[in-house]
């Protein structure tokens, strides 16, 4: 049994996973993520018991009020959760394989902080100028102008790792000093809500930004995952890759494309979530190593847990009062980080 399940053999039907052991590791997680759903439904303010929860989802025979909560308030948080979970760690995972940095995060090329500034000049200086429902689309086209800019500065005939990455702390980093002035000198009732936002809170989460979210990861997620061979050859080095007849330029261009595509649209719907696309690869990475067939999926699970665990606790921890799922992620996550890299410095 044991040998079954450590050879490396391709399982039929199989697209991305390519070990047994890595099959088994989607499905606790896929289990794991499907019971903090419905402790997700079913905790709050307003809590529903598991009866309750499967009428209104079966039988549709409760009240009112409590179809409102659970089809209007709580479902459509937690699967923006579990979609902005698995967009960020798909961004992180293509981001760390592209500049071949483990550490490099999601918004690296500034793609969080042109949304995040594009946001904060929306909700503090011109709230009535934009209809609530263009939020995401200007936060969306903020980041993805930042980040574009960034990867033409940075582009030499191809993508530069290193260049890239000192372009984009350069400007992340003034756009960081415009994003605390606003806030500094804002109305503090504006400021209040969009420092909501920036901790990456889903409390203003519906419909909408549900279907946003899957849009975008359906079309740069999705082809992402298709690209784990030419990932794996580009991890062997810039030669292996280039004599197995791999354009790197575009590859790279397309794949860093995706993922900016991915961390705009999930900071445009549900806040900056940094730390997801940092930590959620790590831990994948300690189940399947750096084969990206496998990587690519187990961290976008991942994510998907890491975020809907961090709202649900920021729900049911101190109700009625909820914790931005940012903050409870980055609280949860940053020990498990700290440890990880002590354990891989004594090795």
């Amino acid at each position: 049994m044991s040998r079954w399940l450590t050879t490396p053999r391709r399982l039929a039907g199989l697209p991305w996973i390519g070990r047994p052991i890595d099959a088994l590791s989607a499905l606790l997680l896929v289990l794991l993520l499907l019971g903090l759903t419905i402790y997700a439904a079913t905790v709050g303010s307003y809590s529903l018991g598991m009866a309750q929860l499967w009428q209104s989802l079966f039988a549709g025979d409760l009240s009112a009020m409590q179809d409102n909560v659970l089809w209007e308030l709580r479902l459509p948080r937690i699967l923006l959760a579990i979609l902005g979970g698995a967009a960020m760690a798909l961004a992180g995972v293509l981001m760390q394989s592209l500049t071949r940095n483990p550490l490099a995060a999601p918004g690296l090329v500034g793609v969080e902080a042109g949304a995040s500034v594009t946001m904060l000049l929306i909700l503090v200086l011109w709230s009535e100028a934009l209809a609530l429902q263009l939020y995401p689309l200007a936060a969306l086209l903020g980041g993805l102008t930042v980040a574009l800019f960034i990867v033409g500065l940075s582009w030499r005939g191809g993508i530069a790792p290193l260049r890239l990455i000192l372009v984009g702390v350069g400007l992340t980093a003034m756009l960081g000093a415009v994003a605390d002035l606003l806030i500094t000198y804002g109305n503090i009732d504006r400021v209040e809500s969009a420092l909501m936002w920036l901790g990456g809170s889903l409390h203003r989460g519906g419909w909408p930004q549900v279907q946003s979210l899957a849009l975008w990861l359906l079309i740069a997620g999705l082809p992402a995952l298709f690209c784990h061979r030419q990932l794996n050859l580009m991890q062997l080095g810039e030669g292996v890759a280039l004599s197995r007849g791999l354009n790197l330029a575009w590859l790279m261009g397309l794949l860093l494309l995706s993922s900016v595509m991915l961390t705009a649209a999930t900071v445009a719907n549900i806040g900056v979530m940094t730390f997801v696309g940092l930590v959620a690869p790590h831990l994948a990475r300690q189940l399947c190593g750096d084969r990206h067939g496998a990587l690519l999926p187990l961290s976008a699970l991942f994510g998907a847990v890491l975020v809907l665990l961090g709202d649900t606790l920021g729900r049911a921890l101190l109700p009625p009062l909820q914790l931005p799922a940012g903050l409870v992620v980055a609280l949860i996550g940053a020990p498990y980080l700290l440890v990880l890299l002590a354990r891989q410095r004594n090795r």
